[in-house]
């Protein structure tokens, strides 16, 4: 899968905003990819519906993931400022997709709140070293497995655990380390 990991026009520093949209939408790409390769793996959906729902999973497990991992290299107003850009840019895109599959409706109110549920259970967790805790990540494969489960699904909640957070994860912050080389903020803090 390609992501983006540099900007075409380098000369000028982005903006936090800037970065965070390029890494939400890289973001949708990884959620896509992971759902694509849990069907090539066995895993089966009903619907585009729940391949969507199943999306929104690891949409906010990526948010929150981002949001941890910039609490360790930016004030409390970047890192605001970079957490609700990808997240708009995440939530634009389900909307988008949830209204191509489901015809209109305010899918955009509905994902933040349910966003905003999902993140505030995931504070309770713990995040060491750039890792969520083992807790964060059996939330997180409950969470794909309350939409996907059953006895076709019979073992998701272990392939989240063991395989696909940890790719997810890893994908999702060396992408986000190459973006913000070429922010504001490396270059305001190399000065």
């Amino acid at each position: 899968m390609r992501l983006q990991s540099k900007f075409h026009r380098q000369g000028k520093p982005k903006s936090i905003e800037e970065v965070a949209g390029a890494l939400g939408f890289n973001a949708w790409k990884i959620a896509k990819k992971t759902v694509n390769k849990l069907y090539a793996d066995g895993f089966n959906y009903s619907s585009e519906g729940q391949i969507l729902d199943v999306v929104a999973e690891f949409i906010a497990f990526m948010i929150q993931t981002a949001d941890r991992l910039a609490y360790q290299q930016m004030n409390d107003e970047q890192r605001q400022r970079f957490v609700s850009a990808m997240a708009g840019q995440l939530v634009n895109s389900l909307a988008e997709n949830m209204t191509d599959v489901h015809g209109e409706a305010d899918h955009k109110s509905a994902f933040i709140e349910k966003l905003n549920d999902r993140l505030e259970s995931y504070a309770e967790y713990g995040f060491v070293d750039g890792q969520p805790s083992y807790q964060a990540l059996r939330y997180f494969g409950k969470c794909v497995d309350e939409v996907m489960g059953g006895d076709e699904n019979k073992w998701v909640l272990e392939q989240i655990i063991e395989v696909e957070a940890p790719a997810v994860l890893q994908s999702l912050k060396k992408n986000m380390d190459s973006l913000l080389t070429q922010s504001e903020l490396v270059v305001k803090s190399e000065e």
